[in-house]
């Protein structure tokens, strides 16, 4: 069995694929497209990253990767047991893809104060309810599932990319957080300085 990610080390997508493939404990190769696209372009036929391959088998963007993933290892399964469960980890994941990554790239293109203070204001709606949520929970599903990778890797982001904290305020997020980078434990998660 042979599998490569082609990635970049500081992409949350490639991140969230980096966290199913430790979680499951799948050896893998990595090929990191900073310094070359050509190899993921002959490879996959575009630039989107993340891109897995898999004994030759081409598998695009981190959501069909880590279902793809999912269904060849079943062991650690991302996704909680139950259909309506699933469903609404499913939403999860997505809108932690969609909605939760334009606020958090909307920090990472502010360039002037003013764009900074707009975008620390259309991430706090977000801030807040995430704190509500995480009030008294460790896991969204009693387990880690893609609905807490997905909504880690875009938070963590702003930490080690963007250089920005959660506010003080958001005490149950924060603490959501720290238990996160805990329970995974990856090198590349570590908060930078």
């Amino acid at each position: 069995m042979s599998i490569k990610l082609y990635q970049s080390e500081t992409s949350m997508y490639c991140e969230k694929v980096r966290v199913v493939l430790r979680m499951k404990n799948i050896p893998y190769e990595v090929s990191d497209v900073r310094p070359n696209r050509q190899p993921l372009i002959d490879f996959s036929g575009q630039r989107k990253i993340p891109v897995m391959d898999h004994n030759g088998q081409c598998v695009i963007d981190s959501t069909f990767i880590s279902a793809f993933l999912e269904e060849k290892y079943p062991q650690n399964s991302i996704y909680p047991k139950g259909a309506s469960d699933k469903g609404l980890c499913l939403m999860l994941e997505d809108w932690a893809d969609e909605v939760l990554n334009l606020a958090v790239r909307a920090f990472r293109r502010a360039e002037t104060p003013e764009a900074r203070k707009e975008a620390e204001k259309g991430i706090e709606i977000h801030f807040r309810t995430l704190d509500q949520f995480f009030t008294g929970k460790q896991f969204i599903f009693g387990q880690m599932t893609m609905a807490d990778i997905a909504i880690f890797v875009q938070l963590h982001y702003l930490y080690t990319v963007v250089k920005y904290e959660i506010p003080a305020a958001h005490k149950n997020l924060i603490a959501w957080m720290d238990m996160m980078r805990q329970s995974l434990k990856l090198p590349s998660l570590d908060v930078a300085a």
